[in-house]
């Protein structure tokens, strides 16, 4: 089993995250009292992991109607943050750094993930990935560390990638991560 690493935990960590995931959680009525205390303070990346693995089976249609965007959003967040997470973890392995098209990279991946956010079988899209690209890019700034800057533009790559064939996808953006269990 691959671990999310920490790289996750310091880009995308975040209170308001962490009380999504459960008053998701418990919409869904899928938390266990023991868990709650990792919900809360235990590392980022295993409240992401615990998340995903109760709601990735979830239907939605047996959560309460005001509490299905709730439920989709932090379903697709935790999984694509566990995703990010083995992308950073590649790019790292590989010894891949941040490029210079980082603007564009990013122009293709919010404007695929946008035209995604619109399909109906991707309920939580929007939220999740409007997330993420928000954080990569904070993590792109100029201010930041190479090791920040470098794992923002692995995530960038992570996300276009879903969009590889479409027209303004660069090979070089490439990059293949495992799919989270």
């Amino acid at each position: 089993m691959f671990k999310i690493p920490d790289r996750v935990a310091d880009l995308f960590g975040d209170d308001s995250v962490r009380v999504e995931f459960q008053q998701a959680l418990l919409a869904a009525g899928q938390v266990q009292d023991y868990e709650m205390k990792y919900l809360e303070e235990g590392p980022f990346s295993e409240a992401a992991r615990i998340t995903h693995g109760r709601l990735h089976g979830v239907d939605l249609k047996a959560v309460p109607e005001g509490q299905r965007s709730l439920v989709a959003g932090v379903r697709a967040l935790s999984r694509r943050l566990i995703t990010s997470g083995y992308a950073i973890h590649e790019a790292a392995n590989a010894g891949e750094r941040a490029q210079s098209d980082w603007s564009d990279l990013l122009v293709f991946a919010r404007e695929k993930c946008a035209g995604s956010a619109q399909n109906a079988d991707n309920a939580g899209w929007k939220r999740c990935t409007t997330y993420i690209l928000d954080r990569a890019e904070a993590a792109l700034g100029s201010d930041r560390s190479d090791e920040d800057r470098n794992a923002g533009y692995a995530v960038l790559r992570h996300l276009a990638s879903f969009y590889r064939v479409d027209v303004g996808f660069q090979p070089s953006w490439y990059i293949q991560v495992p799919e989270a269990s």
